[in-house]
């Protein structure tokens, strides 16, 4: 079934359901399942597509197409029943959202053992009340007032000794979905709507088939520059299968140049040839978990040492034979260093996620990066009940030779 449009749900809604689903989407009792989704039934009422209010409520935009549907047949008899029983996620939250509410129904010493995960950082309920308390002193205050204050007060610096306010604002945007804080939201005069990337008129230079990686000199510039960022998200929104060029948490971006970038200033003389990224990889897999051999705290304590190629583009039209294996081993070479320079942090392992229904991993292969094994992906992105299983092949390659022995260090700074 097709989910309505939006002025069809708009027209089967009373002011009085309206009034209901405000009222689930604000409560602290009804359960995380009810409040997300009287949450993601409101932003479709006001015109906010299923793709965007997955990063509002994190629920896989099939749940909330299928929430939609349900809705315009049922009505609010949807909530009578609850599709499913709380996941260990849910029902954690929904503990810590009890004993906020009612402190002193809960043993005394709950307040320090009941804690929530956010971006990697665990919180208890007595440092949840003080985030509240820091709203409540300044309800003027704007998320990212509160996140320097969060970095301040709870001690958030990265490796290379800053705060980690985007860190944190994205800690707080999880917090105010799952209701245990909220900060009015303000619109900044100064404020722009966010816009795709436009399309630039990439300066190609001829590349023939039979032309080499060695012969096309190739040039890897470390994205800093707006104008590199620009071509950078440019590549990516408009030829990546995955077209989301925002990044969070620690990144290095890279272009690949067909000839010598730096010595022509930057004018754009020659022609780009492919985009990269590393970030923060991913909190647990199981097949490299396996093939570190950690335990889960040392797991957690290390995991900033492995990071993830999280995007990599060729652009469609260069046809060079073994270019994409040429480009992952002289990066792989050269990662490690630019990582600790800007995150004081040395990574010992490389992790990538190969979607197998569309690619071989025949270059990662060629660039001796090892398949550790597959995995079931589970994606907030999917509308269809197969893109939630598509299927990933996970390659790895260690940057030093005894990365097992550092990366199960239960005691590693």
């Amino acid at each position: 079934m097709n989910p309505q449009s939006d002025e069809q749900i708009l027209r089967n809604c009373s002011s009085e359901e309206i009034g209901q689903l405000q009222k689930l989407a604000s409560s602290t009792t009804a359960g995380i399942w009810r409040i997300k989704r009287a949450k993601a039934l409101l932003g479709a009422l006001q015109g906010i597509s299923p793709e965007r209010l997955m990063y509002q409520v994190r629920v896989p935009v099939i749940s909330i197409v299928k929430c939609i549907n349900d809705f315009s047949r049922l009505g609010m008899a949807y909530f009578d029943t609850p599709a499913r029983i709380p996941t260990q996620r849910e029902a954690a939250v929904e503990r810590m959202l009890a004993l906020l509410d009612n402190p002193s129904s809960a043993p005394s010493d709950t307040s320090c053992h009941l804690s929530l995960r956010y971006i990697g950082t665990q919180f208890t309920a007595n440092q949840i009340r003080l985030i509240r308390e820091m709203i409540r002193n300044d309800p003027n205050a704007s998320r990212n007032s509160i996140a320097r204050q969060m970095c301040l007060t709870f001690n958030l610096y990265g490796p290379n000794g800053k705060p980690r306010n985007a860190s944190a604002v994205d800690m707080i945007k999880r917090m105010i979905m799952d209701n245990l804080i909220s900060i009015p939201v303000r619109v900044s005069r100064k404020y722009i709507a966010s816009t795709p990337p436009l399309k630039i008129v990439l300066p190609l230079l001829p590349i023939k088939k039979e032309t080499s990686p060695k012969s096309l000199s190739l040039s890897f510039v470390l994205v800093q520059k707006p104008e590199e960022k620009a071509l950078w998200n440019a590549m990516i929104y408009h030829f990546h299968y995955i077209p989301i060029y925002k990044l969070f948490g620690p990144r290095l971006r890279y272009l690949v140049f067909a000839g010598n970038h730096e010595s022509s200033g930057g004018t754009g003389l020659v022609s780009p040839l492919a985009a990269l990224s590393f970030s923060s990889s991913a909190w647990r897999v199981s097949c490299r978990d396996d093939y570190i051999g950690w335990n889960d705290a040392q797991r957690v304590m290390n995991l900033p040492l492995v990071i993830n190629n999280s995007r990599f583009l060729i652009l469609p039209w260069v046809k060079v034979p073994n270019l994409a294996s040429a480009i992952l081993g002289t990066i792989g070479r050269r990662v490690g260093q630019d990582w600790e320079t800007r995150y004081n942090r040395r990574p010992v392992l490389l992790e990538s996620f190969v979607e197998r229904n569309r690619f071989r991993g025949t270059c990662y292969k060629a660039a001796n990066w090892l398949e550790a094994g597959t995995t079931v992906g589970y994606s907030l992105h999917g509308t269809e009940k197969k893109r939630q299983q598509t299927t990933k092949a996970v390659f790895l390659r260690p940057l030093q030779k005894n990365f097992r022995d550092i990366l199960c260090q239960p005691n590693h700074g």
